[in-house]
């Protein structure tokens, strides 16, 4: 198994049933983005993913996309503002950007110095080029999600998993949020788990308990929930917290 280098990750991957939730920096506004944190930091929520604000979120559904839209984009890359997120929690930091906006503008190395986050989720970047990040970021404890997908051949999916730590295994192609998550994900999951120790996380259109009771059941170690924890968001927050404690209620 490749090692995992955040301590945080490690602690976390102990446990079964693993949540991570995304929300988006600065969103809904950048003080209560703050408060925010504090709050679900309280949850039995493992992860916090948060969103690196981007003008072009490629991979993510009409919900994320709006939220996108209404962040000050200029505040969420002042470093100043992601320390003081980093204060709010103790939980791990996943941070979720963009190839564009965080690896091309090599702000991902003034975060890593900073040491603000405990792992990054960068879904347009090529296998290679997430295992070149790993290499550099290895110094400041910062873990690369691996991604595989069903649709990827099976010598492509063993060869991934083999290479990877943490590995978010996306349920179906597409935009994030869509929530008829048919795909045929099984024999993706079977690979991975027979040709990897690494922790895997399923991702993409999981809305619901019932789905993440099913996901651990089939072998996953963890989820992750983007779209569903922002719709609950635009309800309130405290249809938000409802719902991370839903999630969690009865996971060991």
């Amino acid at each position: 198994m490749i090692k995992i280098a955040s301590n945080k990750n490690r602690e976390v991957v102990k446990s079964n049933g693993i949540f991570v939730g995304y929300l988006l920096a600065g969103y809904p506004n950048n003080e209560d983005f703050i408060s925010l944190v504090k709050k679900v930091s309280n949850t039995k929520m493992d992860v916090l993913e948060i969103g690196f604000p981007s003008d072009n979120p490629i991979a993510d559904g009409d919900i994320i996309r709006r939220a996108h839209e209404k962040v000050d984009l200029n505040l969420c890359q002042d470093i100043e503002y992601w320390k003081l997120i980093r204060k709010c929690t103790t939980k791990p930091i996943w941070l979720m950007a963009y190839k564009r906006d965080f690896i091309d503008s090599n702000l991902y190395k003034e975060f890593a110095r900073n040491k603000v986050m405990d792992a990054i989720v960068i879904p347009d970047c090529i296998h290679e080029e997430h295992n070149q990040l790993e290499q550099e970021l290895k110094e400041f404890n910062v873990d690369v999600l691996k991604f595989i997908r069903s649709t990827l051949k099976s010598e492509e999916i063993k060869k991934r998993a083999a290479d990877a730590s943490l590995l978010y295994a996306q349920l179906h192609d597409g935009p994030t949020g869509a929530s008829n998550v048919t795909g045929n994900y099984h024999s993706m999951l079977k690979t991975a788990l027979e040709y990897s120790d690494a922790k895997i996380f399923a991702g993409f259109g999981i809305d619901s308990k019932e789905k993440v009771d099913e996901l651990f059941q089939q072998g996953f170690h963890g989820v992750v929930i983007g779209t569903a924890m922002i719709r609950m968001l635009n309800i309130s927050e405290e249809e938000l917290i409802k719902f991370i404690n839903a999630i969690k209620a009865n996971v060991s």
